[in-house]
């Protein structure tokens, strides 16, 4: 199973950690990172009943070359392997056909339910 899209980062994307830098309109790595699980996310909810949702809980990027917002971006996840629950993505994003950047993912699928009766509790 695979997902692309086009992508083109808007001012909420703006790395701002540096005040000259944000100055500059780069991208934000945590940006992408949002981008490509939220793929990863969408690819399962295709295929996941109602009752099932799937929540990241490993992250591995790696970020070749700056973007700046504006910028037409390609990205793309694939499933690299299902294990019990535990879903294992990989993806690149594309600038200019040229690969900016690479990330490893996983998602555990769990219950809805499961989510609810957590919040419930925090919130108790």
């Amino acid at each position: 199973m695979s997902k692309t899209v086009e992508f083109v980062p808007d001012d909420s994307y703006i790395w701002d950690e540096d005040d000259e830098m944000r100055n500059y309109h780069f991208v934000s790595t945590s940006g992408l990172v949002k981008q490509f699980v939220s793929l990863g996310s969408k690819l399962l909810d295709d295929v996941l009943p109602q009752d099932l949702i799937s929540v990241v809980v490993d992250v591995k990027i790696k970020q070749n070359l700056p973007a700046l917002v504006g910028d037409r971006l390609v990205i793309g996840v694939r499933v690299t392997k299902i294990e019990e629950n535990y879903v294992y993505f990989s993806g690149i994003a594309t600038k200019e056909n040229v690969k900016m950047a690479e990330i490893e993912f996983t998602r555990v699928v769990i219950s809805r339910n499961y989510l609810r009766r957590k919040a419930v509790e925090k919130a108790t």
